[in-house]
């Protein structure tokens, strides 16, 4: 939790605004049988008052996805690793295209036990528009440097950056105590701070 799901806490919480009610989870070790205490495995879920879930998982068996983060909403999912947005609504399949996959499914028919679940999704073919333009890495390098050039020539760091910092150590530390208990935490009050919202930005010295 407090190497890798810090990271991406912070991103979820400055996406939403706002801190979560409550947090629940659960880890394991259920692949590296080699003695380790530390699990191999976990996943967190945290609640906020509005009904809106963000979750951690992790999984250390592996390595497909690598670390990303998916903010989805009921327009669009943003996936800022890529640095792309995607509508969810996406233009109809070309007439043909259309054409072979009802032909398909009328010479087939339908599976009773699944249905057709082996037909080509078309709807799905979302490739996405770019938020800053296209760039020639994807693993936000570039994007860290940019912010650090800019704050350097600004003299001005990003704005609550020890406000997110902080809240991402809470909730990670809440996430492992509630694998830990193996039960549901609420946020405690007296971990809330003050300054919540625009706080004017902090000039850095030269």
């Amino acid at each position: 939790m407090t190497e890798l799901a810090c990271h991406q806490l912070q991103i979820g919480s400055w996406a939403l605004c706002k801190l979560p009610e409550k947090v629940m989870g659960h880890g394991a070790i259920t692949f590296w049988k080699d003695g380790r205490e530390v699990y191999d495995n976990i996943s967190c879920i945290y609640v906020f008052d509005n009904g809106v879930k963000m979750t951690f998982d992790s999984v250390i068996s592996n390595k497909f996805y690598g670390l990303e983060e998916q903010i989805m909403g009921h327009l669009g999912t943003v996936e800022p690793e890529l640095g792309k947005y995607f509508f969810e609504d996406t233009p109809p399949a070309p007439g043909f295209l259309q054409m072979v996959n009802d032909f398909e499914n009328k010479l087939f028919g339908s599976l009773p036990f699944a249905g057709t679940s082996w037909a080509p999704e078309t709807a799905n073919e979302n490739k996405g528009e770019y938020i800053l333009g296209e760039r020639l890495n994807t693993d936000g390098t570039s994007l860290l440097l940019d912010a650090f050039v800019e704050a350097v020539i600004t003299r001005r760091q990003p704005i609550r950056v020890a406000e997110e910092g902080y809240y991402a150590s809470v909730l990670c530390l809440l996430g492992h105590q509630a694998i830990e208990e193996g039960c549901i935490l609420p946020f405690p009050d007296e971990y809330k701070i003050n300054y919540l919202n625009h706080q004017p930005q902090t000039q850095i010295g030269v």
